[in-house]
């Protein structure tokens, strides 16, 4: 028996090791993170008593169209866009994921067939979509860990109050803010992140219904779907915009209340923040950020905030924004934009702006992983 085991042993050491090997390098994956400092993140993971997959992630879940699912949700109702590599656009109701935090998704095949698991077409379309309901912050990504396809389930420990994840096939940790895996065979490597949109439904049914799947309650777990354990991002006092945090932080930054809703960016080793807020209120704003100038726009039609990369053309000065009889034009030709940096009108019609990847996330679970973050617009508390 003892020969036996210490063979398992063995055998899943050299398994891990060729994992790791086998995982591709990026560039400045580990964010200025040594081999000592992953190891020191980790030992900061904050054990809550909440067991390994106690929170349940779903796998292949189920869809309905935008009209059955007006059924179940009211207009105020916040819900998660993603709209995938491959075209297909989905949706993710937060009064769903907040209950789960974690959606292993196989994407359908041309004929609208979904390929068997272990197929190589499931390999490919393979998404996880997470929610991290304590710091607010929503992350999608490749369920690939080096060139192996996996699943993502939840830990149940946090760091600066945020998800730690874990990949099924190295049981590699995974700080979800980051996309970082922080212990295990994969140590240092990020997830191929994808972008995902934080909207209302009340556009966002309008505009997607015949365009979009909706994550379905028909989850196979009993859950009331109708309630949130942490109380409602429309009602004030609740979780979501006091200022009680219940976990430690690595670092604690008071330049905005911990709540407050920011986009994060990354940029070369440069990070900012956008508050969510206040683009809503100015409904755009110009900023830079280390040798990138940007641009924020609110989509009021859906209640959501893009940014973009205001360069159209290399070697040409960056656009600016501004508000010209209630449209998005640029200073230099007053053509118009519309909210998806798209120019409908004018001498760049046809153009659009390139997206610049962002993180929904509270401002506190930032701030506590990137201590240096600019803040767009800079305002004091």
């Amino acid at each position: 028996m003892l020969r036996a085991c210490a063979l398992f042993c063995a055998l899943l050491f050299s398994w891990n090791a060729a994992l790791a090997a086998d995982a591709p390098a990026q560039a400045g994956q580990t964010l200025g993170y040594s081999e000592e400092g992953l190891k020191k993140l980790f030992d900061q993971v904050v054990r809550t008593g909440v067991g390994v997959d106690a929170i349940p992630s779903l796998y292949r879940p189920k869809y309905v169209n935008v009209s059955d699912a007006s059924l179940s949700l009211d207009d105020n109702d916040v819900v998660f866009i993603v709209t995938f590599p491959e075209g297909r656009t989905r949706i993710y109701p937060q009064r769903i994921m907040v209950w789960h935090e974690v959606v292993n998704d196989v994407l359908p095949d041309a004929s609208g067939n979904l390929p068997p698991t272990g197929a190589a077409e499931a390999e490919a379309n393979s998404y996880t979509i997470s929610y991290s309901p304590l710091s607010g912050s929503i992350i999608a990504f490749r369920s690939i860990v080096g060139k192996f396809p996996t699943t993502f389930g939840n830990t149940g420990d946090l760091l600066n109050a945020n998800a730690i994840l874990y990949d099924r096939i190295s049981v590699s940790h995974w700080s979800q803010l980051l996309g970082l895996c922080i212990n295990g065979p994969f140590r240092g490597k990020r997830l191929d992140r994808i972008q995902v949109l934080w909207a209302t439904w009340k556009g966002v049914k309008q505009r997607y219904n015949g365009k979009a799947e909706v994550l379905s309650r028909s989850t196979g777990v009993r859950r009331p779907y109708g309630k949130d354990p942490y109380g409602s991002y429309q009602t004030k006092g609740t979780y979501y915009d006091d200022v009680r945090l219940f976990y430690p932080l690595l670092h604690f930054d008071n330049r905005l209340p911990p709540k407050r809703r920011i986009l994060g960016i990354e940029e070369q080793a440069v990070y900012g923040a956008v508050q969510v807020d206040e683009v809503k209120t100015s409904r755009y704003l110009n900023f830079s950020l280390g040798l990138r100038n940007m641009v924020a726009l609110y989509d009021e039609s859906i209640d959501t905030v893009r940014v973009f990369d205001r360069q159209l053309t290399p070697g040409q000065p960056p656009l600016a924004f501004m508000i010209l009889e209630d449209a998005f034009v640029d200073d230099r030709t007053k053509s118009q934009w519309n909210a998806e940096g798209q120019c409908t009108y004018g001498r760049y019609r046809g153009q659009a702006l390139t997206p610049v990847f962002t993180i929904d996330a509270m401002w506190f679970a930032w701030a506590a992983f990137y201590k240096t973050t600019q803040i767009f617009p800079y305002t004091a508390r």
